[in-house]
């Protein structure tokens, strides 16, 4: 519009058109001759050029006066980013939920931040390089319960098959060609940010970046599973809200306080077998009934005392109850045993057949929390 229109030409300019406009809007109405302030162009003016001449107007940095309203305009934005960042330092009030697990900070975004570089491989940058923070969880959240990837915003119709996809395809990272993220990095309002440097390129230096080194083998785990050491360490017991760090810790929980062999359950059972039990045995302490006797009680503790009384052998479940196809869905989401199991060999000759899940809803962590209240 300004060329065909107006005559004149803005050289590239990032980050705050609206002050930039504003300004040369009412320093034009101050002139009376746009070449006292803008590089005059005249067209056609060759000896055998044979158009109408016409002169354009250029606005460029390597004007003083432009260059120093471009400055001026930079300072002021860095200004308020890095006000913006000291805040979110400084703020106490945080409170957020982790966006792989179910553990909550408070106080330090960094925290947060570091939590899940470290924890859950997934890092969008160094803490201090970053702004807004907030807003990037929101939108990073947004996504992910809207089941798309965080890196090629495929969407996956379910939240494992979400979680599989990222994994494999190494996803669990933002994509630093989407400028939408180019906000919630400090050094895209720094000088070689404004001064033509790519910002995609700036995005890509910041991918880059690795947490602090802990001394951790992190760097040989990367990408090999989504399911890393603090997922595993989030196996909850089948009975009660307990929480185990691996299997073998939660079979022996199990045994102890609620006379439940797991091991014995699982015997001669294949993989999709020992899911649709489990999944039974999750639906049926969810609705405080017995899983062998059947048996309904008022409260979970009722239940748990029923367990541990004696009365039948807790691990001998009749195989009608759970061989059913509705116990191939999770009754809650994420339960990190399922995906335990997933990640232990499964013997040779297996008769498993391969399951692909209907659409299910978003994940829901009532059962989780409902579970967590009754045995408090």
């Amino acid at each position: 519009h300004h060329i065909s229109a107006a005559y004149y030409m803005i050289n590239v300019i990032h980050g705050f058109l609206t002050g930039y406009f504003a300004y040369w809007k009412k320093r034009f109405q101050e002139i009376s001759d746009l070449s006292d302030v803008c590089v005059t162009m005249k067209t056609n003016s060759g000896e055998n050029d044979v158009g109408a001449s016409e002169f354009y107007f250029l606005l460029s940095d390597k004007l003083p006066e432009d260059d120093a309203v471009r400055k001026k305009l930079r300072k002021s934005k860095l200004d308020a980013v890095l006000a913006c960042q000291e805040l979110e330092r400084s703020d106490t009030t945080f409170r957020r939920m982790c966006l792989f697990c179910k553990k909550i900070f408070t106080e330090n975004r960094a925290t947060l931040l570091n939590h899940m570089a470290h924890n859950h491989n997934f890092s969008v940058g160094r803490p201090d390089n970053l702004v807004y923070v907030d807003e990037l969880l929101d939108v990073l959240e947004d996504k992910l319960k809207r089941m798309l990837c965080l890196y090629c915003e495929k969407t996956f119709k379910d939240w494992q098959t979400l979680k599989e996809h990222m994994r494999k395809k190494q996803h669990k990272k933002i994509n630093p060609r989407n400028t939408a993220y180019d906000k919630y990095y400090v050094i895209n309002y720094t000088c070689s940010a404004w001064q033509g440097q790519d910002s995609h390129e700036v995005l890509g230096e910041i991918e880059d970046m690795e947490p602090v080194d802990d001394g951790s083998d992190a760097d040989e785990v990367g990408w090999k599973d989504w399911e890393d050491e603090s997922e595993e360490a989030s196996l909850i017991c089948l009975m009660c809200s307990e929480e185990c760090t691996s299997i073998p810790a939660l079979t022996s929980h199990m045994n102890d306080a609620h006379k439940f062999d797991f091991t014995k359950m699982r015997e001669g059972l294949g993989f999709y077998q020992q899911i649709k039990a489990i999944n039974f045995l999750r639906k049926q302490v969810y609705l405080n009934t017995c899983f062998v006797c059947s048996e309904k009680f008022h409260s979970h503790p009722q239940l748990l005392s029923h367990l541990s009384s004696g009365a039948h052998d807790n691990s001998a479940i009749s195989q009608s109850s759970w061989d059913q196809p509705q116990f191939y869905f999770p009754t809650y989401e994420n339960d990190q045993l399922l995906c335990a199991l997933e990640d232990e060999v499964l013997p040779e000759g297996s008769a498993d057949e391969v399951v692909v899940p209907e659409e299910l809803a978003p994940p829901d962590r009532c059962v989780l929390e409902a579970l967590s209240e009754s045995n408090e």
